[in-house]
């Protein structure tokens, strides 16, 4: 396993709480939460696109909506363009 898998599933672990968190909300503010995920992106990856992929890649493994996670990565330029 390489040093970036290390890294994404130890922050898979770190965010997994919060992610049960967000998805489990009764309240959805924003289409599939991609708001919160959003909010993550920015403020950790600070416009960086790479470092916007390797958290979408440990929030996908911790249990975040795909498609929400999806529209927040596309609304930072790392994410899958349909």
């Amino acid at each position: 396993m390489s040093k970036t898998d290390k890294l994404i599933q130890s922050l898979a672990q770190d965010l997994k709480p919060l992610v049960q968190e967000i998805e489990s909300s009764k309240v959805k503010k924003t289409k599939n939460h991609y708001g919160k995920y959003l909010m993550i992106l920015s403020k950790y990856a600070k416009g960086n696109q790479e470092h916007a992929l390797i958290l979408g890649k440990a929030l996908h493994i911790a249990g975040a909506n795909l498609a929400g996670l999806n529209s927040a990565l596309n609304l930072v330029g790392a994410g899958v363009k349909n």
